[in-house]
């Protein structure tokens, strides 16, 4: 089956060592039916809104993007008498405003599909989330790659069970800069900076680490992700936004065990190899499966910006010098005029589209909001 998981790596066990990862080869699904993926949960902070997203599992033969489930009802129910509807803006994605919880009670999610099937959630307590405490890279010994690792720790010893997600977004330029464009048969100066980009990327690896073994709540220099400076992310400005949740030790126990069971898939909605299902029942057919874990808490974040100027510009040169009727013509963008020794109009110096608009690269030219 595909299902809306992606592939997972994990980071499980006493602090200081490297969490295992045990290899895992279960048989391929191969039945037709179609069931309810549930990913998402309840935001008891005050600041960000709640999010859940709905999809059907699929066979491992269909080849097509995961399918939404849309024209649902998301509903979360308190134990003390409060309900709240979230609301459907698009390809099965469920959202609701944020606002302040009750942290004393106990939340569950109903479900009801297009197809007047119904689910339900356990009820799950709000769990805290301590702030992270700080996140810190080292660059390897052969410049190579630079580890981002994150600290932190809950005084009063009652997280014990922590996952992370992040996403990485990185400044990148092109080796040639464009000074001028064509637009309406005319050569005039380039309004906008193609050379300079933002890419944003969010990974779906599965980030775990429990600390029950331990004397103190405490995770010191936990590996978040290893970026290759290969991969030229390091060359300008790099920047990581880290989300840390706690987890009660059900939620903890249903992360590890997708985490193992998916780890080999390859991507977002590759096939699922086996059955891993959560705290979501069918409230008329206990034998379906349901996908997902219902949780309640507050995630705390971090920032960081890093500037090590690892990696190196890719080796571009000019493609051509043209005349302006020529260059109103060229399919390769202007870089720059050239002025021939008694020349009374200029030339244009060209390049190539790969070398010089960074848009070709998948990123944008807008600047984030957060940048600095």
């Amino acid at each position: 089956m595909k299902t809306f998981f992606g592939i997972v790596a994990v980071l499980i066990g006493m602090l200081g060592l490297e969490g295992c990862i045990v290899p895992f080869s279960p048989p391929e699904v191969t039945a037709a039916d179609k069931f309810l993926v549930v990913d998402g949960f309840l935001n008891t902070g005050a600041k960000d809104s709640s999010r859940i997203q709905l999809s059907y599992t699929q066979l491992v033969t269909n080849k097509n993007a995961f399918t939404a489930a849309v024209g649902a009802q998301v509903i979360v129910e308190g134990n003390k008498g409060s309900v709240y509807n979230f609301t459907e803006i698009g390809k099965g994605l469920y959202r609701l405003a944020p606002r302040t919880f009750n942290e004393a009670e106990q939340f569950r999610l109903r479900i009801r599909t297009s197809t007047r099937k119904e689910y339900v959630s356990s009820y799950v307590e709000v769990k805290q989330t301590p702030p992270i405490d700080s996140i810190t890279y080292k660059i390897a010994a052969d410049k190579s790659a630079v580890q981002i690792n994150i600290n932190t720790h809950d005084p009063r010893a009652k997280t014990r069970f922590y996952r992370w997600k992040f996403e990485e977004t990185w400044e990148y330029r092109m080796s040639l800069y464009s000074l001028y464009e064509v637009k309406n048969n005319a050569i005039i100066d380039r309004v906008d900076n193609i050379n300079t980009c933002w890419s944003t990327e969010k990974p779906s690896t599965i980030l775990l680490a429990s600390t029950v073994k331990l004397t103190q709540d405490l995770i010191r220099d936990i590996p978040i992700t290893n970026v290759p400076t290969s991969s030229n992310k390091m060359l300008v400005k790099y920047s990581i936004l880290v989300k840390q949740y706690g987890l009660t030790q059900e939620g903890f126990e249903y992360w590890t065990n997708l985490a193992k069971t998916t780890e080999t898939t390859g991507s977002l909605f590759d096939p699922q190899p086996s059955q891993v299902t959560g705290n979501i029942k069918s409230t008329s057919d206990s034998q379906e499966l349901v996908f997902g874990f219902f949780s309640a808490v507050a995630p705390q974040e971090q920032r960081i910006f890093i500037t090590p100027s690892l990696g190196r510009y890719e080796w571009c040169v000019p493609t051509d010098t043209l005349s302006a009727a020529e260059a109103l013509k060229s399919p390769d963008l202007l870089l720059s005029e050239y002025w021939p020794e008694g020349a009374r109009v200029p030339q244009y110096i060209t390049g190539d589209h790969a070398c010089t608009d960074c848009r070709t690269r998948g990123g944008t030219i807008i600047r984030p909001s957060f940048w600095q």
